[in-house]
């Protein structure tokens, strides 16, 4: 019994990971679409004779974008989901329990971010050459960190009390905002835009994985720190009951 905390987490996010891979929907929206609106913006600037960026150059606001999608349409998304189907009532209603439930959930996407990651990569890198390895461990470690950046909101998002297709359309809303947002105050010194960018995520993302771990240092400590105070927080104030049930 003293083992319990050590392996359910793990057994659960086993579950929760073969759930997700039977979705090829959420495959679709999260890697291929991103895929194949990076290809077609990569055509129409060769057609229009623009030369050719480096990878990650060309790809930062791709890879920043699912990262987000990962945490927002699958970490929090699905706590939501469960919660709203009831099970979260009927299985998670101790300490243990919503301890053992949000690190399996976290668990489970934390390796679905990984194959989202790489599944973008193989999907992408071939438009710019031969794919490496150390470049690919490089990007899967940027990568990591700016979902545990936008697991600190996609966190404290599921203590609103919201249903599921509420949290749909404002999942769906910010995820555009953020990076309509990010594009659009990308060149721009206006100091408004600049508050924006310091107040977006995705920008910060962004810098992550053009400028790399080791120089975005100070950010990536303070990234680690709020994941861990948005965790504790969440597991403190977890609901787990329905928005529609009163009791």
């Amino acid at each position: 019994m003293k083992y319990y905390p050590l392996y359910k987490p793990f057994l659960l996010a086993g579950l929760f990971i073969k759930e997700q891979l039977k979705e090829p929907v959420a495959l679709f929206w999260i890697v291929i679409s991103p895929a194949v609106t990076f290809y077609l913006i990569s055509y129409a600037r060769a057609g229009g004779g623009e030369v050719p960026k480096g990878y990650l150059d060309s790809t930062s606001w791709f890879y920043a974008f699912v990262s987000s999608s990962v945490a927002l349409f699958g970490l929090a998304f699905y706590i939501v989901g469960r919660r709203e189907s009831g099970f979260l009532r009927s299985f998670v209603y101790t300490w243990r329990t919503k301890a053992v439930f949000l690190v399996g959930q976290f668990f489970a996407y934390s390796v679905m971010s990984i194959v989202y990651c790489s599944a973008f990569y193989v999907f992408t890198r071939n438009y710019f050459g031969v794919m490496e390895v150390a470049e690919f461990l490089t990007v899967l470690a940027r990568f990591y960190i700016c979902f545990l950046l936008f697991s600190i909101p996609s966190l404290l998002l599921t203590l609103i009390p919201i249903g599921f297709q509420n949290a749909n359309t404002l999942f769906s809303i910010l995820s555009f905002l953020m990076l309509a947002l990010g594009i659009v105050g990308m060149n721009s010194s206006h100091p408004l835009f600049e508050v924006i960018r310091f107040l977006n995520p995705m920008w910060w993302a962004n810098r992550i994985i053009l400028v790399g771990v080791a120089e975005c240092l100070l950010l990536v400590i303070v990234v680690m720190c709020f994941f861990i105070l948005s965790f504790l927080t969440t597991l403190r104030f977890l609901r787990i009951n329905p928005v529609w049930s009163r009791y």
